[in-house]
């Protein structure tokens, strides 16, 4: 799939895009319905997990920004429901019986795909004492990889697509300084790693 943005910063209405990107992304596996949810707790036993990694950017109240490769995001996705079966009525000609020529089919199984955006927090070496995690600011060609590597994931899960390829591009980066794991929240709650998880 060709990048849906061009954006050289991080996109601006970042709900907004992670929402349009997925609906294009996943349009096909119709006739079921697959909804994007944030989340910000993990979600009961029997969820499916997929994590993967991006380079991403911080900006904090104190003027400091940042990027980061160890942009970190968690998928877990599960069925949730069953689509209401929908009523079709078939040709009747002179016979006047809807309900004899009435049939019914399966309309598709409703899925959720809830998703967590893991932060970080400012330097306090930079004069920052700032203790909250900041959000972080996806670039949209990110967004487009982490969506259709999950995508993938989903599509040999519960579609029987043959074992995915996955995308480890990311944007270029020239990291300054060696990752910070006393201030990464992914750090902090055993998560931070670029290995893929099921």
């Amino acid at each position: 799939m060709g990048s849906l943005s061009n954006d050289d910063t991080p996109h601006l209405n970042m709900i907004q895009y992670w929402h349009e990107t997925f609906e294009q992304i996943f349009e096909d596996f119709s006739p079921d319905e697959w909804r994007l949810e944030p989340t910000n707790k993990p979600m009961p036993k029997g969820w499916r997990t997929f994590k993967d990694s991006a380079k991403v950017k911080f900006a904090c109240d104190c003027d400091n920004s940042w990027t980061s490769m160890k942009g970190v995001v968690i998928f877990w996705f599960n069925k949730i429901g069953d689509k209401p079966e929908v009523k079709q009525e078939k040709d009747q000609g002179d016979s006047g019986d809807s309900e004899a020529g009435a049939s019914r089919r399966e309309n598709g199984s409703v899925y959720s795909l809830r998703f967590r955006l893991y932060g970080q927090k400012c330097k306090i070496s930079e004069g920052c004492d700032n203790e909250e995690f900041q959000n972080p600011k996806w670039y949209s060609e990110e967004v487009e990889k982490v969506l259709n590597n999950v995508h993938k994931e989903i599509g040999e899960v519960f579609y029987g697509f043959p074992k995915p390829v996955m995308d480890e591009n990311r944007r270029r980066g020239r990291p300054r300084r060696p990752h910070d794991s006393s201030r990464c929240q992914a750090c902090q709650e055993g998560q931070c790693s670029s290995n893929r998880s099921r």
